[in-house]
């Protein structure tokens, strides 16, 4: 009986330890890159974050994550009617180290509220891109001032023909807009809106197993000196991550459940 008795406390603390009370949460997500109205791509990853700067409570206040998504590809344009005559993009992505705050009175978040995306958005202008056929548009890998996840304001060309600034924002919880300008000339304002959610269906236990939370990252793109193409795009990033046990405490649960499996039989034996 005693030892039936340690099984039951020990799966008890076991389970207690992944919810209400956690420093560390398991997460697995996806980061998704939204150019205009063209195709989403979209990368899955995993980690572990730190809530609420490793103190207890299931309210999710902070959140610090350390990478987790990598992901890479090509979006071919489809769609004259957003971007002219742009035959393809190219991005290369990585998820980098950052801590969120003011999450329980967002949106928006407490700045600086950085979470940078480090990697690369290539734009093709000519139909049969090459690997250096491709325009840089937006580089990431910076000085950490600027850039996807950060915020700021990215500048380049002007000394040619073409002129690309980019206006970025940190990430939100909240609603964010940018607008895509059509072939015709017209405008379209492009919305995406974050949010988080707990297990028990309310914003006070977010910060525990089955809890989700949806970040966006909003950038208007401005073009001059580039005929025939759209002079206003936008792109958003939309991290979501759903939390989940981490492995080490999965393991230690199962074997905790096959414990008291086997001490079932040997009582049933005798």
């Amino acid at each position: 009986m005693r030892q039936l008795t340690r099984y039951v406390l020990t799966l008890s603390l076991l389970f207690g330890a992944g919810q209400a009370g956690a420093k560390t949460l398991g997460w697995h997500g996806t980061l998704d890159i939204d150019i205009g109205a063209l195709e989403q791509v979209r990368w899955e990853g995993s980690g572990v974050s730190t809530v609420n700067n490793s103190g207890g409570g299931s309210h999710l206040n902070t959140l610090r994550l350390a990478g987790g998504i990598t992901g890479s590809g090509t979006i071919m344009v489809t769609d004259p009617d957003t971007t002219g005559t742009i035959p393809s993009f190219r991005l290369r992505m990585t998820l980098g180290t950052g801590t969120l705050s003011g999450i329980s009175g967002a949106p928006p978040l407490n700045p600086p509220a950085t979470l940078p995306v480090k990697g690369f958005t290539r734009v093709c202008l000519f139909t049969g891109c090459s690997t250096t056929g491709f325009l840089a548009v937006t580089n990431t890998t910076n000085s950490g001032a600027t850039g996807l996840g950060i915020g700021g304001l990215l500048t380049m060309g002007g000394a040619g023909a073409v002129r690309i600034s980019i206006a970025m924002g940190p990430w939100t919880i909240g609603s964010v807009s940018a607008v895509n300008q059509t072939k015709d000339g017209g405008f379209k304002t492009i919305t995406r809106t974050g949010f988080v959610h707990g297990a028990a269906s309310s914003n006070s236990s977010t910060a525990t197993q089955s809890g989700v939370i949806q970040l966006i990252t909003p950038q208007q793109i401005n073009t001059q000196g580039i005929a025939g193409n759209a002079s206003a795009l936008s792109l958003f990033a939309v991290l979501t991550l759903h939390f989940v046990p981490e492995p080490g405490l999965l393991l230690m649960i199962g074997a905790g459940v096959v414990g008291l499996g086997l001490l079932g039989r040997s009582r049933m034996k005798k």
